[in-house]
């Protein structure tokens, strides 16, 4: 049987900031748990999507791995070498991202031809010719024409600047592409516009993605994995299929019940979710969900459940399944 490469592996990865306060900030009275203790794999060719609610740690676990944040700890090894910070200049333009704001990832006094070029200008000795024939097939592809070379983004739409940014992270033919909600900020329609390009462009260079999103039928269209987050936890991870069809963790069940079904004929199915998310700073000393799940006990609120494997790569950090998890 033919193993799978692991392009990106995340080992207890946490980032935690610290809350200070006191004459000059001196005093540390405690920590925001951005990430804690997160674990994962990344296979090359596959899509994994990280879903869950604002404030969940989903962007600064990209912004982790691309070296934009320093982890207080853990590991990040990318194509078998450390990530993060650490990575050597050679591995730094084989991983790229796609930023959520189209509007401030562009510098704006830059022309699309030059934002094109700076990452072979940066990465390569490419010729003035040899970075034009480059970009130019790369243009075509994101369904821009040859005539926006000479534009300024402020002359683009949100959904044409955003086509811009995945051309730029693309032009270096990069190993792993980091999609930090690439199209929350965009108009529904332009949305599945550059969703469907994402398809495309994954068929067309086999890419392999880390798609960061807090919208479960985006993460339905793009991904083969799911990874669940929950105040900077993981709470579930399985592939796509098993975690549509059927989800183990109590939250992944409330995500679920909470898309709007298009069809006001249809009752709403399963209760909203009480209660509000706790503190990052004073989060639960057991699970984190545990203040507001319906199935809490008195083992959720003092012990934190590790991540039972249900086999079949499905895993629920939930004490429901201790009995029925994998041994």
């Amino acid at each position: 049987m033919q193993t799978r490469e692991a392009v990106l592996e995340v080992e207890n990865l946490q980032k935690y900031y610290p809350v200070k306060k006191g004459l000059l900030l001196q005093r540390e009275i405690g920590r925001v748990r951005a990430v804690d203790q997160v674990s994962f794999c990344l296979y090359r060719g596959e899509t994994l999507g990280v879903i869950g609610e604002s404030g969940c740690g989903k962007t600064t676990l990209s912004r982790l791995i691309i070296g934009l944040e320093q982890p207080t700890g853990g590991e990040i090894r990318f194509l078998g070498q450390p990530a993060g910070r650490r990575m050597s200049a050679g591995l730094r333009q084989r991983m790229q991202m796609v930023f959520q704001d189209p509007y401030s990832s562009l510098d704006p006094r830059m022309s699309v031809r030059r934002i094109l070029e700076e990452p072979l200008r940066i990465h390569t000795r490419m010729t003035a010719k040899e970075k034009r024939q480059k970009i130019l097939p790369l243009l075509e592809q994101v369904g821009l024409p040859e005539e926006a070379l000479k534009k300024y983004p402020h002359e683009f739409s949100g959904g044409q600047r955003q086509r811009i940014g995945i051309a730029r992270a693309l032009v270096t033919g990069p190993d792993l592409l980091l999609c930090d909600e690439p199209v929350s900020a965009l108009d529904v329609s332009i949305q599945a516009q550059v969703l469907n390009l994402f398809r495309q462009l994954q068929r067309r260079y086999a890419l392999t993605c880390l798609f960061v999103s807090h919208d479960m039928s985006v993460i339905r269209h793009v991904s083969d994995r799911v990874l669940v987050m929950y105040l900077g936890q993981v709470m579930e991870t399985a592939d796509k299929k098993t975690l549509f069809e059927a989800p183990a963790h109590p939250y992944t069940k409330a995500l679920m019940q909470a898309v709007p079904v298009p069809d006001p004929t249809r009752p709403a199915v399963g209760a909203v979710l009480e209660g509000e998310i706790p503190s990052p700073i004073h989060a639960p000393e057991g699970c984190p969900f545990s203040t507001r799940c319906p199935h809490a006990q008195e083992r959720c609120r003092a012990q934190r459940p590790p991540l039972y494997d249900l086999g079949g790569g499905h895993a629920a950090a939930c004490h429901l399944y201790a009995e029925e998890a994998v041994r």
